[in-house]
């Protein structure tokens, strides 16, 4: 059944009209107008057309919550309001303002770090290696890297898990308002063939100014170049506020070079490249040796990460399993983890009464399912409450699944059923690849029973709800 159109213009009406709209952006869920005076929103109108959620003022800022649908919504109230287009914001926006104003701040502010510099890439990782999960599956079927047509494919998918360095080393420097090709630079030099070459003649230290150093080959690293842009950034202000302006443009980048990139190979390069190598070790230990536990506890805290933003801080870890050692333990957990989310949606499809409510449940267990859980998180399960428990209880179920069976994903990705490629690699992939499915069901049939038999619409906590 085709889902209604909502009537953009119906809210624009309920907002005052055209002339109160002074500004209008979205996020995954929500519609955010500022207006020129709120006393001219009329709330209960806007409450009541059809597909709107929920109604948030936050500030001078009017949040309607719409669900998957706020694109189309947006782009049609932006043209009947003839204001400017914004940049999409970031869901978690209210979430980070609050902790910020908390003693949370340092913590939230490194999280935000983290996503900013990795999200970018991870468009990039998911695509390539995707490829290299179907390249797994057609040698199983007998297809060789003799080939050459093949073979190309082959060194096109790997290209960017050996230069990763370089995508990080651009992605830190915007993030630290580094110039780009100074970063790059930078990366160069410290993936220079003057090092792997001495690796290859057995040369594990060398010197600089008489001070030794331990010689590493940085390809397919993570860590340390992220945390060398970091250190050269600084180097680069520095030199930018106390070099005349004229010797800006030679001195500047030839001395951020000279000094970022000698210091980072003697100090952070080595430090940072024995972090990653034990962070990940130490993720693979609690999955090898934590059983059914691992999986439980992080299947159902996932979803909790995810409303916090605290789960990008595990993308550095999971970059680096998959670049050193071509999988981690960590994706088919957090799939379930997803999965659940969509399950508790579709108890909730089941469950009501309301068309507004039952057609976003619908669409955002699809979303979900294909691995956008934005909506179903912020547009239907948090604002409903127990249905985001019951998610979390179905992707427990799930996680504690996939750990005592040690699946495994071979790409980086969001993790769904759509995604059914990144978990094919290793000696059987089919079978690695169907048991992390059967995971997802699992998380998906416990979370949606579980909602449907205790969940109650006349119960659902809406009103206060302010993400």
């Amino acid at each position: 059944m085709a889902k209604q159109k909502i009537p953009v213009q119906d809210i624009l009406a309920a907002l005052g009209g055209k002339e109160n709209v002074a500004q209008a952006a979205h996020c995954m869920t929500r519609l955010r107008v500022t207006t020129k005076d709120k006393s001219k929103i009329d709330e209960g109108a806007l409450k009541a057309v059809p597909g709107v959620i929920n109604i948030v003022n936050s500030g001078a800022q009017t949040q309607i919550v719409i669900g998957p649908e706020v694109a189309n919504v947006y782009a049609e109230f932006i043209e009947l309001a003839g204001v400017d287009e914004e940049a999409a914001i970031d869901e978690n926006l209210d979430i980070k303002e609050t902790l910020k104003n908390k003693k949370g701040g340092i913590l939230t502010l490194f999280f935000e770090t983290v996503a900013a510099i990795f999200n970018p890439i991870v468009p990039a990782l998911a695509g390539c290696g995707f490829l290299s999960a179907a390249i797994s599956v057609f040698m199983a079927f007998g297809f060789s890297s003799s080939d050459p047509t093949f073979n190309t494919i082959i060194a096109i998918s790997m290209a960017i898990f050996t230069f990763l360095p370089f995508l990080l080393a651009a992605s830190t420097a915007k993030v630290f308002k580094m110039n780009q090709f100074v970063a790059l630079t930078i990366c160069a030099g410290m993936m220079s063939t003057t090092w792997t070459g001495l690796i290859a003649e057995g040369i594990e230290t060398y010197t600089f100014l008489g001070i030794p150093f331990r010689v590493i080959d940085y390809s397919s690293s993570v860590l340390p170049i992220v945390f060398a842009i970091i250190l050269a950034s600084y180097v680069e202000r520095f030199l930018n506020k106390w070099i005349p302006g004229a010797l800006k443009i030679i001195m500047v980048p030839a001395l951020t070079v000279l000094i970022a990139t000698p210091v980072a190979l003697m100090t952070v390069g080595p430090l940072m490249y024995w972090i990653g190598e034990q962070l990940a070790a130490g993720v693979n230990w609690l999955f090898e040796n934590g059983g059914v536990i691992s999986g439980l506890v992080y299947g159902g805290i996932y979803s909790a990460m995810v409303v916090l933003g605290v789960h990008h801080g595990m993308v550095p870890v999971l970059t680096q399993m998959i670049t050193t050692q071509g999988f981690n333990y960590v994706s088919p957990t957090s799939g379930a983890a997803n999965i659940g989310q969509a399950g508790a949606a579709f108890g909730v499809w089941l469950k009501t009464k309301d068309k507004n409510l039952k057609g976003n449940a619908a669409s955002a267990c699809i979303a979900a399912c294909t691995g956008i859980t934005e909506p179903v998180v912020y547009g239907v399960n948090v604002p409903l409450g127990k249905p985001f428990l019951f998610a979390a209880i179905g992707g427990a179920c799930g996680g504690a699944f996939a750990s005592i069976f040690h699946l495994k994903a071979f790409a980086m990705g969001g993790p769904s059923f759509l995604s059914f490629g990144m978990f094919m690699g290793g000696e059987n992939p089919m079978y690695n690849c169907a048991m992390v499915m059967a995971g997802f069901v699992i998380a998906f049939v416990v979370a949606a029973i579980l909602t449907f038999l205790f969940w109650k619409p006349e119960e659902a906590p809406q009103s206060k709800v302010s993400l």
